[in-house]
């Protein structure tokens, strides 16, 4: 009987069992990368779309993410099973789930196998309603206020920000350009101002005035063209 450890995480809210006793596949071809992966710590699945792979355009690649000693890595350790990954991505399920991992066991001869779940958002129907594609499994499941979808259970998906538009980016740039231009030529000519009032004789207060507002004024223009710009934050709602 294979030895190994269960791990099931709490299952994000919103969410509930869409398949569930998969194992990845290709682990064998990975032994070396997959005794990595176990003996690290605060393992996670992640996964990737393959469309390029020449054997199987709908193919998923499974990266198993763990604590080293030094750093976090993150390898391929396999694939979804063939017939799960056609369903996902043909059903336009792929940018709804997420990867649960549930255990890790190996036998006596050192084989090794990763059981993993796949999770999606609560359908709206109690029973034995299927998702697109895909069969209906009963199991666990919480009634609870949906949320954001993500891909790695425990971290949220970020959204595909808009694109900046050429024209408001050139528009940025010039404006940048001419800030720091500006700010150097008046920083310069107090500069110049202020070694000319220094070696003048009369008072030295009063001829370091404008040579020092002229230096400061320069240095605002230019710390205002280099400071890289605030993303808005995003009101919830």
């Amino acid at each position: 009987m294979p030895e190994g450890i269960s791990f099931l995480p709490p299952i994000q809210v919103g969410y509930e069992i869409y398949y569930e006793n998969l194992e990845i596949q290709g682990i064998q071809e990975r032994q070396t990368i997959v005794w990595q992966f176990i003996q690290g710590s605060k393992h996670l699945l992640d996964w990737e779309q393959e469309p390029s792979n020449p054997q199987d355009p709908h193919a998923i690649k499974i990266f198993g993410v763990s604590e080293q000693i030094f750093s976090t890595k993150r390898d391929m350790l396999g694939y979804v099973p063939g017939d799960v990954a056609k369903q996902i991505v043909t059903s336009g399920l792929w940018p709804f789930l997420q990867l649960r991992l549930d255990s890790i066991s190996v036998a006596n001869q050192g084989f090794v196998a990763i059981k993993f779940q796949i999770l999606g958002p609560i359908r709206k129907k109690n029973g034995d309603e299927q998702p697109p594609g895909g069969p209906g499994i009963k199991g666990e499941r919480r009634h609870t206020q949906a949320t954001r979808p993500t891909l790695l259970f425990g971290r949220e998906a970020e959204r595909p920000k808009a694109p900046r538009s050429k024209v408001k980016h050139i528009a940025f740039f010039i404006i940048r350009i001419i800030l720091i231009t500006l700010g150097t030529a008046l920083a310069f000519v107090g500069g110049t101002m202020g070694t000319a009032a220094w070696q003048a004789k009369g008072n030295l207060f009063v001829l370091m005035l404008v040579p020092l507002a002229l230096i400061m004024i320069g240095g605002l223009l230019i710390w205002t063209g280099i400071k890289p710009s605030k993303p808005k934050e995003r009101t919830s709602t």
